[in-house]
């Protein structure tokens, strides 16, 4: 009996692909990767046939390093601003001294990001990765170098410089990583990984920081009000006793150590086995090439679809980084409220921010398409947020330590959600730049606005009052910018048209 043409073109159709597939597990078997552990495969057509992309269980292992690679870095950045009251007393520092050793991250990532978006762009993840990490532990250790007491200064700045020269990888890779280890609808949720790490930096680095290293309430049965150290006139040599002074610095030492020892594992972890790409790209647009560095570089500078919402990230998530840095100077005189009480409000914040990150991340990820109407509702809300602690911080309401935590906690949340949807949203809309200068170049403008925003205090008299203000307004700008902003989705556009719907599960590392 005569079949029909169309049952005769199905079928040689489906054997087609079923004969493409089993060449597939044949190239992998070739390839010396072994088909035993899950990977899933998908079959998308190009101008001269089908290639297939595949996803390895292995992403997660690369994943889950770099994210631990910011959160030390970011525990090593954030060391002193969580412990300023004990360290200015034990160390005979101001407040200027801390807000220093706080500005070397944004200064050194100024100056070297350019360089470190070139290394990325030209060199690959692994290389650039590695010495990334090197470096945070190079940091790291410098500070655990036994100078003593009263030359700590030296080696905790030198170690705060080296340090921050490691953050341009760390900060700008996370949408390069996702880009070429991740599928598209995994893409948003691994940049929410990397970058949600860093606020868990900040929030381990508040909680062990005031718990290894206590606050020093009176010494000598006398007082002691660290914020008093801002005018030179209290000599801790003198008002401390040696005994208290010592014990607090072998806790400020261990506390160095830990971050020395944490940083030191993933050194180790990322030169053992670190690989840049995998064999086989996991969608089209990362099998595409991007445009050069100098041409992408370019091209970036002259849209102005850019700099609105690079702006709008950088104005609001700068200064909030480095505002919340300073929560332990800011209340320093508010009744009821102390390192340890900062501390706290710092954890629960920037956990808040962790998980605030990965929820809104996975929502981007699967509704798709709405990435600026979830930045323009977190961002209203973010505004509402900081209006409220700058009346509590002002007594322009009755202030209430509840009140206070309520406040802090939800601006971290709503500020430090936007995170890995502005990284999402922008190399989108940028493509085919390549996704690391597109980055960099966010996050180093993220860097220049928390440097100004920590300039001031450096000099004396300047105070601490305009800082809340400053926050409101940081809050509150982005909301124009993104209203004014064209949201477009150029990659996942790529990725669609190229997707065919032959998709098979097999194994491979």
């Amino acid at each position: 009996m005569m079949q029909d043409p169309v049952q005769v073109e199905n079928s040689f159709q489906q054997n087609s692909d079923q004969e493409q597939l089993l060449d597939s597990r044949e190239l992998q078997l070739e390839k010396g990767i072994n088909p035993t552990i899950g990977a899933h495969v998908s079959l998308q057509s190009t101008g001269s046939g089908r290639v297939e992309h595949i996803t390895y269980t292995r992403r997660w292992y690369i994943l889950a390093i770099f994210a631990l690679l910011n959160l030390v870095q970011c525990v090593g950045w954030n060391t002193w601003g969580p412990i300023a009251d004990t360290s200015k007393l034990v160390f005979n520092w101001t407040d200027g001294d801390i807000a220093l050793l706080t500005n070397w991250g944004p200064i050194t990532y100024v100056l070297t990001g350019l360089l470190f978006s070139w290394v990325l762009d030209t060199k690959g993840l692994r290389v650039s990765v590695v010495i990334a990490a090197v470096l945070l532990f190079l940091g790291l250790g410098i500070r655990c170098l036994p100078v003593g007491i009263n030359n700590t200064k030296w080696t905790a700045n030198v170690g705060q410089i080296f340090i921050g020269i490691a953050s341009p990888v760390l900060n700008g890779a996370p949408t390069i990583l996702s880009a070429a280890w991740f599928p598209p609808h995994q893409r948003t949720t691994a940049t929410a990984v990397s970058t949600t790490f860093i606020y868990l930096g900040f929030a381990v680095s508040f909680l062990i920081g005031p718990q290894i290293v206590t606050d020093i309430g009176t010494a000598n049965g006398t007082n002691i009000d660290p914020g008093n150290k801002s005018d030179g006139l209290f000599d801790c040599e003198t008002s401390l006793d040696p005994g208290v002074r010592q014990h607090h610095f072998n806790q400020i030492m261990l506390l160095i150590y830990i971050e020395c020892g944490l940083g030191a594992i993933l050194a180790l972890c990322t030169l053992v086995y670190y690989p840049a790409k995998p064999s086989t790209p996991p969608s089209a647009s990362a099998a595409t090439s991007r445009e050069s560095f100098k041409k992408g570089a370019f091209h970036l500078a002259k849209n102005r679809q850019f700099w609105l919402i690079s702006l709008a990230y950088s104005i609001s998530t700068g200064v909030y980084s480095s505002w919340s840095t300073q929560l332990d100077t800011l209340f320093q005189h508010t009744d009821g409220v102390n390192q340890d009480t900062v501390g706290w409000i710092g954890f629960y914040a920037n956990i808040a921010g962790c998980l605030a990150g990965l929820f809104f991340a996975r929502f981007v990820d699967h509704f798709g398409g709405i990435m600026k109407r979830v930045l323009l509702l977190l961002a209203v809300f973010a505004t509402c947020s900081s209006l409220w602690c700058l009346l509590l911080s002002m007594k322009y309401i009755p202030f209430h330590i509840a009140f206070l935590y309520v406040s802090c906690i939800s601006l971290g949340f709503f500020i430090s959600g936007t995170v890995p949807i502005y990284f999402e949203i922008t190399v989108e809309g940028m493509y085919p730049i390549a996704e690391g200068i597109t980055t960099m170049a966010l996050t180093l403008m993220n860097n220049m606005m928390g440097l100004v925003f920590l300039v001031p205090p450096l000099f004396p008299g300047i105070g601490v009052t305009w800082m809340n203000w400053v926050v409101l307004a940081s809050a509150s700008l982005p909301i124009v910018m993104l209203l004014l902003y064209r949201e477009r989705y150029n990659r996942l556009k790529r990725d669609e048209e190229d997707t065919c719907s032959v998709n098979a599960d097999i194994q491979g590392t």
